[in-house]
C-alpha cells in the first residue's frame, strides 16, 4: 500500500512539472520571460536614447544648429540681404572741422611767428610773413592752434611743383578726400611781392577762381614757379626741412602744426 502512493504522487509531479513547462506568460511578462526578446528590447532602447540624445544637441543650436537657444544674439542674414556687402566695414564717418567764421585777429604784425609742420617722414620749420599776408598768417596760426590740421594729409604732391595739404576731409584712411574742403568760411587774397622765383614758398591754394579752398589749404613749393607770382598769396617760406617735403607722398600725415612767437 505504501509503495503505490509514493509511485502515484511520482507521477503526479511528472505531470504537473510537464505541463507548467508548456505555459508561456502573456504580455509584457512574456517578453521578460524570454532572453531573446529581453535583448532586442534593451538594444532598441539604447539606440533610442542615443538617436534621441543628438538631435537634442543638434536641435538646441549649442553647435550651430537651427534650435530656438540664442544665448549670444546672433542674427542670419535675411534671404534679401546683400550678401555682396554682408560683414564688410562701412566707410568711416568723417566729421568735417568747421567755422561759422574768420577768426578774430590775435597776433601781433610785429611780432616774428614760425610754424613746424610735423610729419611721419620729419619737420619742416617755416617762418611767417605777417607783415605782408596779415590776416592770412592770423588764420594759419588761429587753425594751427585749434588743431584743425592735426591728422590730415599731404592730398596731393608733384614733384618739382607743390605739395599741398589742408583739407579738412583729406585724412589717414579716408575715402572722401575732395581737395576742395576748407573751414566753412574763405578770407580774401593778399597778394604781396613776395616772389616764387625759388622753392620754399609757403602759399595758400586758392585764387580767385577756387574760392572754396580759400580757408586752410596751402601748399609748399619744390621749384622756382615765378608763373605763380602775383596768382596766389604768399605767407611764409621754409627756412629747414625742405629735403623732407621733396620727399612727401600722396598719405603722408600732419601729425600737428606747432607755432611759436618771437
Amino acid at each position: 500500500m505504501p509503495k503505490r502512493q509514493t509511485k502515484r504522487r511520482h507521477k503526479r509531479h511528472q505531470a504537473v512539472s510537464a505541463y507548467a513547462g508548456d505555459v508561456r506568460p502573456t504580455g509584457v511578462l512574456g517578453f521578460l520571460g524570454n532572453p531573446q526578446m529581453v535583448r532586442v528590447v534593451f538594444i532598441a532602447m539604447a539606440l533610442a536614447l542615443v538617436v534621441g540624445g543628438g538631435v537634442a544637441i543638434f536641435g538646441s543650436g549649442a553647435i550651430g544648429g537651427g534650435g530656438h537657444s540664442n544665448p549670444q544674439g546672433f542674427v542670419l542674414p535675411d534671404e534679401n540681404d546683400d550678401f555682396d556687402n554682408f560683414g564688410t566695414t562701412p566707410e568711416p564717418t568723417i566729421e568735417l572741422r568747421q567755422y561759422a567764421s574768420a577768426p578774430a585777429l590775435s597776433i601781433d604784425p610785429e611780432k616774428t611767428y614760425l610754424a613746424t609742420i610735423e610729419t611721419e617722414l620729419g619737420d619742416i620749420q617755416i617762418e611767417l610773413f605777417p607783415g605782408q599776408a596779415l590776416q592770412t598768417v592770423n588764420n594759419f596760426v588761429f587753425l594751427a592752434q585749434e588743431g584743425f590740421y592735426d591728422g590730415l594729409i599731404f592730398h596731393y604732391v608733384r614733384d618739382d611743383f607743390t605739395v599741398n595739404a589742408g583739407d579738412p576731409s583729406c585724412t589717414v584712411g579716408s575715402f572722401a578726400c575732395s581737395g576742395t574742403g576748407g573751414p566753412g568760411y574763405t578770407i580774401p587774397d593778399e597778394i604781396n611781392d613776395t616772389s616764387f622765383v625759388e622753392a620754399g614758398v609757403l602759399a595758400m591754394a586758392s585764387d580767385l577762381n577756387t574760392p572754396d579752398s580759400g580757408g586752410s589749404q596751402f601748399f609748399i613749393t619744390l621749384n622756382a614757379l615765378p608763373e605763380l607770382d602775383g596768382s596766389y598769396t604768399a605767407f611764409g617760406r621754409v627756412l629747414s626741412g625742405l629735403d623732407v617735403a621733396e620727399q612727401l607722398t600722396v598719405g603722408t600725415e600732419i601729425r600737428t602744426i606747432l607755432i611759436q612767437e618771437q
